[in-house]
């Protein structure tokens, strides 16, 4: 990996500068004439986000390619300089005026200004031709580019696509999501048979907990609670489908099950980095703000015959309406879909409700040389952030040859989980923990959104790593759990040392490896045995 910095005129012909920090990815990289661009969701997220899996999934990427593969921060995120930031985003004048003393021009990190520091960023690399490859907002800045750069651009990749020029209707689109997810229910005989009309069964249970929520550990389920989690079900599900189980579980009153599914939704990751919610206000509001958002809001005010179609609703206008209000208006902004005839690649998940698969479809209609693939029961980022491989192997051939036929064969059917195993029914399956490196047998169907933690109810399974040495690893986990007064024991389990910290439902294992703690916990409170069952997933564990 290779570490610089490009420096770019802030405007055209004006006297600030933006520096640009640059990330890139492979051994191969230096004197490359051509190389791949990957561009991070947000707006606002930067490269820093990709740290945990750049060895495990862009690396073995970049080989597979031949071709180095480089992330910016763009400019006013992460360590790129300036960094866009107000104290109070809520009251734009404030922004405003705190910018101007420090003269930088808002304006000048927009979308556009965005896809010539890629170019100005190839020229400054000696690259002839680039690959660029966006994943939610980073596909609306991979098409902006394509737009802008056409002939620098060797072929596009846009996945989960988010583009400002959609006239789609977002409060219809989610719940085209949830009616794809019950029809991957109705098409297995087991979910059918415990949830036979999703749609149906999700809005009656959304009714019946505006009066009675669901109480659990971890919250009570109301409405809004439900439905959020619905959503976010639907987008972070990953060749899986739990919604028709967490909906069932809700359905029934079912408060273990619902806390497993609840507890899985909280620990979800924030983007890593420095997340720049001013660029995230600004670019939105520039992009999007002046064209759709009232537009949408009188489009969704029709989709009042679904609560899920409501909730999106109000939240477009919350998100893309209200806030937008004061914000600075580019008026050389256009929301004209690109039109462009560079082989592109369109990767979706069938379920996502952040980028529903109508974006996709209506971005790749103005795209004449574009092929659509999509992954059953996968939400939001199909493929970029690992547990993909038959995605990655498809975006690995492209790159190879843009012009050649894509191969789908490999693309699963759909898998609609409706219940929850119990821990004593485990049956184990290997999985590549991405963020960790390493494969470990974890518990099957249990429900994981982050390939790390796996929860089912009455059960936990969560990997993790921890800097320094064990002691420090124990102290810290320890005494989260309760087990800080328990002498922990070392133990030869498999081919490995691993020291262990047991308590009567909750096992702790952690191995020392060469500059980290791989920490293992293991949580039962059904009474199984619970040692047992960590030494399991322990001794799959070879090579950590």
């Amino acid at each position: 990996m290779r570490c610089g910095t490009v420096q770019v005129p802030m405007v055209s012909g004006g006297k600030g500068v933006v520096t640009l920090f640059v990330t890139i990815v492979g051994s191969n990289s230096k004197g490359a004439k051509q190389a791949v661009f990957h561009l991070p969701g947000g707006p606002g997220a930067s490269a820093e986000s990709y740290a945990p899996i750049l060895a495990t999934t862009y690396l073995p990427l970049s080989e597979a390619v031949g071709k180095p593969i480089i992330f910016v921060d763009q400019r006013g995120t992460g360590r790129s300089k300036p960094f866009l930031e107000c104290s109070d985003i809520a009251v734009p004048a404030k922004c405003s005026a705190a910018w101007a003393a420090a003269k930088i021009d808002p304006l000048a990190f927009t979308t556009p200004n965005a896809a010539d520091d890629l170019a100005a960023i190839a020229g400054a690399l000696g690259l002839s031709s680039i690959d660029v490859w966006g994943a939610s907002y980073g596909s609306r800045l991979a098409l902006e580019t394509a737009r802008r750069h056409a002939n620098l651009v060797r072929s596009l990749v846009i996945e989960s696509v988010d583009t400002a020029d959609s006239q789609l209707d977002d409060a219809q689109d989610i719940l085209a999501a949830l009616t794809r997810v019950g029809s991957e229910c109705a098409s297995n005989a087991a979910c059918n048979g415990v949830i036979p009309d999703l749609v149906a069964t999700t809005e009656a249970t959304a009714k019946t907990l505006a009066t009675t929520p669901l109480v659990t550990q971890l919250g009570i389920i109301d409405t809004n609670m439900f439905l959020s989690d619905v959503s976010s079900l639907m987008e972070w599900s990953r060749g899986i489908s739990f919604v028709p189980a967490y909906v069932a579980s809700v359905r029934d009153r079912d408060a273990a099950a619902a806390e497993a599914f609840r507890g899985v939704i909280l620990s979800l990751p924030f983007p890593g980095g420095q997340f720049s919610e001013a660029m995230n206000r600004l670019v939105n509001c520039t992009d999007i703000g002046p064209f759709n958002a009232t537009a949408a809001m009188g489009r969704n005010a029709a989709s009042t015959e679904n609560l899920l179609s409501q909730a999106r609703r109000a939240q477009t206008i919350e998100q893309y309406v209200k806030p937008c209000a004061g914000w600075p208006v580019d008026p050389t902004m256009t929301n004209q879909p690109v039109l462009s005839d560079v082989p592109t690649l369109v990767l979706t998940g069938a379920i996502d409700s952040n980028t529903p698969l109508e974006n996709a479809q209506f971005a790749a209609s103005h795209l004449t040389n574009s092929t659509i693939v999509t992954f059953p029961s996968t939400g939001h980022f199909a493929v970029h952030q690992g547990g993909n491989p038959c995605g990655e192997s498809i975006l690995a051939a492209f790159f190879l040859e843009p012009a050649a036929s894509v191969k789908t064969k490999c693309v699963g059917k759909e898998k609609p989980i409706e219940k929850l195993p119990l821990p004593l029914d485990a049956n184990f399956q290997s999985a590549f923990i991405t963020s960790l490196g390493f494969s470990a047998d974890v518990p099957e169907g249990w429900i994981t959104l982050d390939h790390a933690t796996w929860r089912t109810a009455g059960g936990v399974v969560v990997f993790a790593r921890a800097p320094g040495r064990i002691k420090d690893a124990i102290a810290a986990v320890a005494s989260q759990v309760g087990l800080e007064t328990v002498a922990p024991k070392q133990e030869m389990i498999g081919n490995l040392t691993w020291t262990q910290v047991s308590g009567p439902d909750t096992n702790l294992l952690f191995y020392q490896a060469k500059n980290s703690v791989v920490v293992l916990v293991v949580g039962l409170s059904n009474g199984g045995d619970v040692s047992t069952f960590a030494k399991r997933i322990a001794r799959s564990i070879t090579s950590p």
